[in-house]
C-alpha cells in the first residue's frame, strides 16, 4: 500500500531544522497534508501555531512552496522504500492510526508511526505487558501465565521490543500461535539482535513491530518513558509487572490510571497503588482480557 499523503506530510516535517514531534504532532492534526495547509491564508497557520517556538519563521517556510514539495518529494522516496521493506508509515489522520494514541501526554504522543507488518493489529484488543527489571520470579512466571490465558481468551499481549522480559512475553505467545504487539523504544532498525529473531516470529503470527521512532534512532534511555507512555496508551488495558517508584514504568502506571485505563499489576518488593488491580492468581486473569474488549 503507498504512503499516505498525511504520513509524507508529517515525515516531511519531521525532516525539518526546529520541528519537533510537539508541532509536528499540531500541525498534521490541524491539516492532514500539505495542500490542506495551502488552502488557509498565513494568519491563520500562526493562530493555530500559537506557542510555537519560532512560528513566524517556521510559517514562512511552509509557505515556500518550491523547497516544501521537493522535501515531500522526498520523504515520499523514503516513505516508498520503507513500504519496500514491508513498513508502513501511520500518522494521525489515516484510517489505520490507533485513536487510543492520541491520549498519550503530549511530550510522549506519537505523530508518526512505524509498523512492520499487518496494522490491523494494532486495533485490536490489546492487553500491555510492562516490567522494571530486575524481576522477581513469581511476578515473572504469572505474567507468563497470563499470556497463555490472553491467548485463549482473544485479546493480544503488548510488550516491548527490548529486554529479556519483552522477549519471554513474545515467546510464550508464539509459542501457542498467538499474535503479539511489540512496541520498540528505539527505531525499527536498532532493535536488538537477541529480540528480533522473536519478534519475527511474532509478526508472521499475526502480530505487529512498531516505533514512534524513526528508523535509526536509538537507542538511548531517556527514550524509555516515550517508550512506556506509548505502550499504556495503544492498549486499553495494561498489566505493570513489579512496577518500582521513580522509573518511566511507574510514571507510565501513574498516567494510565489518570486517564482511566484498566490497570492491574503483579507487585513486587515494592506496593502498588490502591487503585491498581491486584493479578493475585490465575483467576484474576479474566478481568483483563474483559477490560480489553
Amino acid at each position: 500500500m503507498p504512503p499516505s499523503d498525511a504520513a509524507v506530510f508529517t515525515l516531511a516535517l519531521q525532516q525539518m531544522d526546529g520541528v519537533g514531534r510537539v508541532t509536528a504532532g499540531r500541525l498534521v492534526r490541524q491539516f492532514e497534508n500539505y495542500d490542506a495547509l495551502l488552502r488557509y491564508p498565513r494568519e491563520q497557520v500562526l493562530t493555530r501555531l500559537k506557542r510555537a517556538p519560532n512560528k513566524e519563521a517556521l510559517v514562512s517556510r511552509l509557505f515556500d512552496e518550491d523547497a516544501l514539495r521537493e522535501r515531500l518529494r522526498e520523504a515520499r522516496d523514503h516513505a516508498n522504500q520503507l513500504a519496500e521493506k514491508r513498513i508502513r508509515l501511520l500518522a494521525p489522520p489515516d484510517d489505520g492510526w490507533p485513536l487510543d494514541l492520541d491520549d498519550a501526554p503530549r511530550e510522549h504522543r506519537p505523530v508518526l508511526l512505524y509498523a512492520y507488518g499487518p496494522e490491523g493489529a494494532l486495533r485490536k484488543p490489546l492487553v500491555g505487558l510492562t516490567a522494571q527489571p530486575p524481576l522477581p520470579d513469581a511476578p515473572f512466571e504469572r505474567a507468563q501465565s497470563l499470556v497463555r490465558a490472553l491467548a485463549e481468551a482473544g485479546p493480544l499481549p503488548a510488550a516491548g521490543a527490548s529486554n529479556g522480559f519483552d522477549v519471554v512475553m513474545h515467546k510464550v505467545a508464539s509459542g501457542v500461535g498467538h499474535p503479539s504487539v511489540a512496541v520498540a523504544g528505539c527505531g525499527l532498525g536498532q532493535v536488538p539482535g537477541k529480540a528480533r529473531p522473536v519478534v519475527t516470529k511474532a509478526v508472521r503470527a499475526g502480530g505487529v513491530m512498531c516505533s514512534p521512532f524513526e528508523m535509526r534512532h536509538g537507542p538511548f534511555d531517556h527514550d524509555k518513558a516515550t517508550r512506556a507512555h506509548v505502550l499504556a496508551a495503544l492498549c486499553r488495558a495494561v498489566v505493570f509487572v513489579a512496577p518500582q517508584p521513580d522509573t518511566p514504568t511507574w510514571s507510565a502506571m501513574t498516567w494510565a490510571l489518570d486517564a482511566g485505563r484498566s490497570v492491574f499489576g503483579m507487585e513486587g518488593e515494592d506496593p502498588l497503588p490502591e487503585r491498581v488491580h491486584l493479578l493475585d492468581s490465575d483467576v484474576d486473569f479474566e478481568w483483563v482480557a474483559a477490560a480489553a474488549r
